[in-house]
């Protein structure tokens, strides 16, 4: 499966990008947000696996896409969709970016086509994003997005002893008009 944009072409991981993979799965930029340890080898090795495993489930559930840049294809991130409740035909969307690509659009663009995928293929209803409440990147993105704020979830997330919270936002169906504005 392939999504094109103007600039981006969002693929399926292949075994071939586990390089890259493993550069932004042990990145402090991203990890900082997200856990109080810089993940193992084995377990970068377990979640690699199931990404790659998921590609040829039925029904498909879980999408885990590589974000290359056009001409060339230089990966510079990760999307993820996956289904949270089939009975109400929700899903919840993520993406990091290589540090290096940081501020060129590449997120937002990425996650506006895959949102456009899953509303428009997958029949979903409601699509979330969730972060970290200190990481102001992804909340930008989301907001660029056309995602509606939905809360904060105090203090959900114990990093390095501190506790975060995290914010919540959502798209619908009956929204999708606001993807493009």
């Amino acid at each position: 499966m392939n999504i094109f944009t103007d600039r981006l072409c969002l693929r399926e991981f292949v075994a071939e990008d586990y390089d890259f993979f493993f550069e932004l799965e042990t990145s402090e930029f991203i990890q900082k947000f997200e856990s109080d340890t810089i993940p193992t080898k084995e377990e970068i090795d377990e979640k690699f696996s199931k990404i790659l495993k998921c590609i040829n489930e039925i029904p498909r559930n879980r999408y885990y896409l590589v974000i290359t840049k056009l001409p060339d294809f230089q990966p510079v991130g990760k999307l993820g969709f996956w289904e949270i409740d089939s009975s109400i035909r929700e899903w919840e969307i993520g993406w990091d970016i290589h540090i290096d690509y940081i501020g060129k659009g590449y997120a937002p663009e990425a996650a506006k086509a895959l949102m456009k995928f899953g509303f428009n293929k997958l029949n979903a209803h409601r699509v979330q994003a969730l972060c970290n409440d200190k990481n102001i990147n992804s909340e930008k993105v989301m907001i660029k997005i056309g995602m509606k704020k939905e809360g904060t979830c105090r203090a959900v997330r114990l990093l390095n002893n501190n506790w975060y919270g995290s914010h919540i936002y959502s798209l619908l169906d009956t929204e999708i008009k606001y993807i493009d504005k």
